[in-house]
C-alpha cells in the first residue's frame, strides 16, 4: 500500500489522485486521436470529455458515500475529500453518460457515436484506477490463505489483490472493445458491449471482495446493480440493432 506517491514541501499527490489524473490524460488523449478518424471536432470532443469526466466524479463519489452512508453520516466533510479514494464505478458510469448526453446534445454530436468512441478507453483507464485503489488500500478483496495474495500495511491477515484482478481484466476488456469497434455495425454498439461486459466482469470479481455488505438474496449493491447493467446493455443493444436495420430497410424501399 502505497496511498502517497510523494510529497513536496506543503504539496502532497497522492495515488489514487494521480491514478485517476492519469487515466483521464490518457484516454482523453487517445479519444482526440480518434476523433479525427472520426472527423469529429477535438474542441467539441474535449468539451464532451469534460462534461463526462465531471458527471463521472459526482456520480461515482455520490454512490460510494450512498454505500458507506454510515460512516459519511458521522464524518459529512469526508464527503469532499477525494483524496482519499472511494469512488464507485457504477454510480462513475452513469453519472458519467448523464454529462456525455447533455454535452452531445448542445454540441449537436451523436450521442451513441460519442459513447462508441470513449467505451474502450474508459475501459482502459478504468484498469490504471484500479491500480490506484490497490496502492490506496481501497476495494480490498478477501481473507486468503493460499494463493495469490497480499498483506496491507497495518494487517495481519492477507487479502486476495482483487484490484489487480479486475484491472487485468479491465485491460482484456478494452482490447475486445477495440476489436469491436473494428467491426461494429451499428452505432452504439460498442457502448451496448461495454455495459454488458462491464456488468458480466464486475459480478464476477465482486465475488472476491470484502469491503461491500450484503444487502439482498446474498449479494452487495455492486453485484445488483450489475445485474440491472446487464440486462440495460442488451436491451440497449437490441433496440440499438433494431433501430439500425429499420433505417436500412426504410431506405431501400
Amino acid at each position: 500500500m502505497h496511498p502517497i506517491l510523494f510529497e513536496f514541501g506543503p504539496f502532497t499527490i497522492y495515488t489514487y489522485g494521480f491514478c485517476v489524473a492519469l487515466a483521464f490524460l490518457l484516454g482523453s488523449g487517445l479519444v482526440l486521436r480518434d476523433a479525427e478518424r472520426e472527423k469529429l471536432s477535438r474542441a467539441d470532443v474535449l468539451d464532451v470529455l469534460i462534461a463526462l469526466l465531471i458527471g463521472g466524479l459526482v456520480g461515482g463519489r455520490l454512490l460510494f458515500v450512498v454505500i458507506n452512508l454510515g460512516y459519511f453520516l458521522e464524518r459529512p466533510l469526508h464527503i469532499f475529500m477525494l483524496n482519499e479514494g472511494g469512488m464507485a464505478f457504477h454510480g462513475g458510469l452513469i453519472g458519467g453518460v448523464a454529462g456525455a448526453l447533455l454535452a452531445c446534445r448542445m454540441k449537436k454530436i451523436s450521442l451513441w457515436r460519442m459513447l462508441d468512441l470513449v467505451s474502450p478507453y474508459a475501459a482502459l483507464g478504468h484498469a490504471i484506477g484500479r491500480i490506484g485503489c490497490f496502492l490506496n488500500g481501497c476495494c480490498y478483496g478477501k481473507c486468503a490463505e493460499t494463493g495469490l495474495r497480499v498483506t496491507f500495511p497495518g494487517e495481519i491477515v492477507a487479502r486476495v489483490p482483487v484490484q489487480l484482478y479486475e484491472s487485468g481484466s479491465l485491460v482484456a476488456l478494452f482490447l475486445v472493445l477495440k476489436f469491436i469497434s473494428r467491426k461494429k455495425t451499428f452505432e452504439g454498439q460498442v457502448f451496448a458491449a461495454y455495459v454488458m461486459l462491464y456488468a458480466v466482469l464486475r459480478f464476477a470479481t465482486e465475488h472476491f471482495r470484502d469491503d461491500n455488505p450484503v444487502i439482498f438474496a446474498g449479494m452487495d449493491l455492486p453485484r445488483l446493480i450489475s445485474i440491472g447493467l446487464l440486462v440495460v446493455g442488451a436491451g440497449l443493444w437490441a433496440w440499438l440493432r433494431g433501430r439500425k436495420k429499420q433505417g436500412d430497410a426504410t431506405f431501400t424501399r
